[in-house]
């Protein structure tokens, strides 16, 4: 069960960072153009919503 919630918490972060990444390049958004705290901003939420998927997908029961 601890595999299943650490592979959900990494497995967020890396969908949450990829998707950010993403963002950047679909809008063509220079990454020093507004600093770390709009990538931090942006990738944060992306990879909690991962995480809430990837907690239902794997039945590891982190959440209610």
């Amino acid at each position: 069960m601890l595999a299943k919630r650490v592979a959900v918490v990494i497995g967020g972060l890396i969908i949450g960072i990829a998707l950010e990444l993403c963002v950047l390049a679909l809008y063509a958004i220079p990454p020093a153009k507004y600093g770390w705290l709009y990538h931090l901003g942006t990738a944060v939420p992306l990879a909690l919503a991962a995480m809430i998927v990837l907690d239902a997908v794997l039945k590891t029961e982190m959440l209610p």
